[in-house]
């Protein structure tokens, strides 16, 4: 007896929501991107404001090293504070991104195996593919919360990357 495959329309929506949630956290790093720059210019501003400022204003060698340091010592707080900002910045996003990744696989694993399930219950000869899918569906999900078997073999049998690109210094390969 042949299995029916009917693609039911969870399938497409669940597909489409993932590429939008993709797209969606695309969107939100290019907007906090696009205002720390127009933080970093408004300051890039205020500090040839304030240049101006003190070159016009000032009567002697004295006055004017005061206000250029005045406004460098703006200027210098000002970056430090925008610095701090994108650094919580890409803490958060990489955090809202990874949960929200995870949340959104997690959805399309589960409208996809639901599918499977319900296509390989039909006739009893499918069991051995049924038990597969189990399994795969276990495998997947575990290594989505990584806690499964995928997620323990990367730990444990890949080398670790470092910030260089690299793996660990000091490595010897025949040859």
């Amino acid at each position: 007896m042949a299995i029916e495959f009917d693609t039911p329309l969870n399938l497409y929506r669940a597909n489409v929501g993932l590429a939008l949630r993709i797209v969606g956290f695309g969107h939100d790093v290019r907007q906090q991107a696009c205002d720390l720059e127009m933080q970093r210019i408004k300051r890039d501003v205020a500090a040839l404001n304030a240049t101006r400022e003190a070159t016009i204003r000032a009567r002697e060698w004295s006055d004017l090293a005061s206000s250029y340091q005045a406004a460098l010592r703006d200027y210098m707080a000002t970056t430090t504070n925008l610095w701090q900002q994108a650094l919580v910045s890409a803490a958060r996003q990489q955090t809202a991104h990874s949960d929200g990744m995870r949340d959104a696989l997690a959805q399309w694993q589960s409208a996809w195996t639901n599918n499977w399930h319900r296509s390989t219950g039909i006739d009893p000869v499918s069991t051995p593919l049924q038990d597969w899918f189990q399994r795969l569906e276990q495998l997947v999900g575990g290594a989505l919360d990584g806690r499964g078997p995928a997620a323990r073999y990367v730990a444990t049998n890949l080398p670790s990357v470092g910030a260089n690109g690299r793996g660990p210094q000091g490595e010897h390969h025949g040859g």
